[in-house]
């Protein structure tokens, strides 16, 4: 366990890599808090967020997630700066294993060296295996083995409106490089307070290059705190340990989030986050959960951010028992 626990600090230290994804692409409760979750992550997407996260939820858990990040006006032309993020992500977890799928897009419109407009950007899908082990009382170690196949994106615009141009690069066929990668992470739960640590993409797989630029997922930390004050109510704050660097400028995020269960049937939450390296561009997020029926909720999301038309929102299924 020492050895593990050297490996995750080792693999926390800050560094500087280029990336080609964000970590805030799916979990809808995580995105309702602004990513403000390494440290709160209790349910089936904890796979994701901080794979320790699932010693703490119900003895069976599982959640079906869908994500979409746009920014500018992608119902005209398609010009330079115009974003789309999708993500599809299912997950099923107990003590002391889960299993996860997920697909991830980020496309983005570009100037190129011959002066037009392109879309660039990434596919990914991943199959991945989570195994928890405890340390101590309150002290959680859990990992991710996952299996990553990526499709670096790069196509010519055309007449092509901006959203037809972004959707059309992430659905057509390519050619694509699958890889293993590990995920770590380690949280401790002292029932009132929780620290939470999470070490994404440990191998930082590459799946070719697009105009020198690697198309890469980078080692990538984040530490979280979460504050539970009162029955039902949850303060969080994360912050990355580490700066990626993205065709936008770095970016390294601080997230400060909470959630307040209203009753046995809703739940709220809400937050913000911005980039503590370059423009801050903050977001802010609201989100909410209803309870369907005993054991399974619904959950939603929507983040706007001080971009041209910058906003996301999604929904998941989630359920325990």
């Amino acid at each position: 366990m020492r050895g593990l626990l050297a490996c995750l600090v080792i693999a926390a230290w800050p560094l500087v890599a280029e990336a080609q994804q964000v970590t805030e692409s799916t979990g809808s409760r995580a995105l309702g808090m602004a990513g403000a979750f390494v440290a709160v992550a209790d349910d089936a997407s904890a796979a994701y967020w901080n794979p320790a996260g699932l010693a703490s939820g119900p003895a069976v858990g599982m959640t079906i997630e869908w994500a979409d990040f746009r920014t500018g006006d992608q119902s005209g032309p398609a010009v330079p700066g115009l974003t789309l993020r999708n993500a599809r992500f299912v997950s099923l977890g107990t003590w002391p294993i889960g299993v996860s799928y997920g697909r991830f897009s980020q496309a983005e419109v570009v100037h190129s060296e011959a002066g037009t407009a392109n879309v660039q950007g990434l596919v990914t899908t991943q199959l991945g295996a989570t195994i928890l082990q405890g340390v101590t009382q309150g002290l959680v170690i859990g990992s991710t083995l996952k299996y990553v196949r990526g499709r670096p994106i790069s196509a010519v615009t055309r007449d092509d409106s901006g959203s037809d141009a972004l959707e059309q690069a992430i659905t057509t066929e390519g050619d694509s490089h699958g890889t293993f990668d590990l995920d770590l992470g380690v949280l401790a739960d002292m029932t009132r307070v929780r620290v939470g640590l999470t070490v994404r993409n440990l191998r930082s797989p590459s799946f070719g290059a697009i105009d020198t630029s690697a198309t890469t997922l980078p080692r990538h930390a984040r530490l979280g705190l979460a504050v539970l004050p009162t029955t039902g109510l949850t303060l969080a704050i994360d912050a990355d340990l580490d700066t990626v660097d993205l065709r936008d400028g770095p970016r390294r995020m601080l997230a400060i989030g909470g959630e307040q269960r209203l009753g046995p049937r809703w739940t709220v939450r809400s937050g913000v986050r911005w980039n503590l390296r370059g423009v801050a561009h903050p977001v802010t997020a609201l989100g909410t959960s209803l309870a369907i029926r005993r054991g399974m909720w619904l959950d939603g999301h929507y983040t706007r951010g001080d971009l041209d038309a910058d906003r996301g929102f999604g929904v998941a299924l989630r359920a325990g028992f």
